[in-house]
């Protein structure tokens, strides 16, 4: 087995919780646009605006891979069938809230001390199909590369984020390592691409993948062990 060169991460339910950070931004956006185009808020409900940018997924599910531009997009229309000629621009201001509540996040306690040490041996890496940039919040320092779906055309379970991750590592698939919480996004898509796949499992969830991961874990702690144990066989 070759020497393990790289850490890559998922970032939500990986490395923070995700639910209320989502809920708080997507307030916070909607609160922004009670405030200053409230005909978009009288004619739809946060859940309405969850439900057109469902709606605008089906229709357009290449979307998948540019959760930005979904956003904004589902914005720009709710905007619109409001009657705002500046729908774009609307989009975009209530876009910049939400992003900017989007990285208001709380790391797991485990996070910053298994990151400080990691970075002593390893490259890491964060891979998300999300939107979450790890240089804006308090984590940024311990990473070399920061994906998103966005910046290779293809989201997770797609082979590109794991292959952009081993091309800068300059190693194999077989020497990096990705830990993430999602059967098929993380999980068999890192080991469709070769790569070493650890499930974190924080909430107590049964497995219920299609393939099985290199190893599950419930803590970056256990993280730690596997990668020694992994380099000692």
């Amino acid at each position: 087995m070759p020497a393990i060169r790289a850490i890559c991460f998922d970032l939500d339910d990986t490395l923070w919780p995700m639910l209320p950070v989502i809920k708080a931004a997507e307030q916070a956006a909607y609160d922004w646009l009670k405030s200053h185009y409230s005909r978009i808020t009288e004619q739809f409900s946060l859940d309405e605006l969850r439900e057109l940018r469902d709606q605008l997924l089906r229709e357009r599910p290449e979307l998948f891979n540019d959760v930005t531009l979904l956003r904004t997009l589902s914005l720009e229309e709710a905007a619109r069938r409001a009657g705002y000629e500046n729908y774009q621009h609307i989009a975009e201001a209530a876009f910049e809230v939400f992003i900017h509540a989007r990285h208001d996040v709380e790391v797991f306690a485990d996070v910053i001390p298994v990151l400080q040490r990691l970075k002593q041996r390893y490259l890491l890496c964060s891979l998300t199909n999300g939107n979450a940039d790890v240089n804006r919040v308090e984590i940024g320092e311990f990473f070399d590369l920061s994906l998103m779906a966005r910046d290779v055309g293809a989201a997770k379970p797609h082979p590109a984020l794991f292959a952009a991750a081993c091309e800068f590592a300059q190693a194999p698939p077989a020497a990096i390592v990705h830990v993430g919480d999602d059967a098929l996004c993380d999980i068999e898509g890192a080991l469709n691409a070769g790569l070493k796949a650890v499930w974190i499992n924080r909430y107590q969830r049964e497995w219920s993948g299609a393939v099985t991961p290199h190893a599950i874990i419930c803590s970056l702690e256990e993280l730690e062990a596997l990668l020694t144990a992994w380099e000692t066989e």
